[in-house]
């Protein structure tokens, strides 16, 4: 059941990384510098997503060495 919950908060969060990238491409003027306005925003949602795809292959790796004690 802990691993049920902890595989569901995972792709939360990657669900949250996509909706982060989508929100992001709002038409706004495009500032020139990488920090600030939405490019800072679709960065942070990219790496939210691939943290989150991280993640999920630890767990299931994890998961795999526990099943085979």
């Amino acid at each position: 059941m802990k691993t049920l919950l902890k595989v569901f908060i995972v792709v939360i969060i990657i669900i949250g990384g996509v909706l982060i990238i989508i929100v992001g491409k709002k038409p706004f003027p495009e500032p020139e510098c990488l920090v600030c306005g939405p490019n800072l925003v679709r960065i942070l949602g990219i790496a939210e997503v691939i943290l989150g795809l991280g993640a999920l292959v630890i767990q299931g790796n994890l998961i795999e060495k526990q099943r085979n004690l």
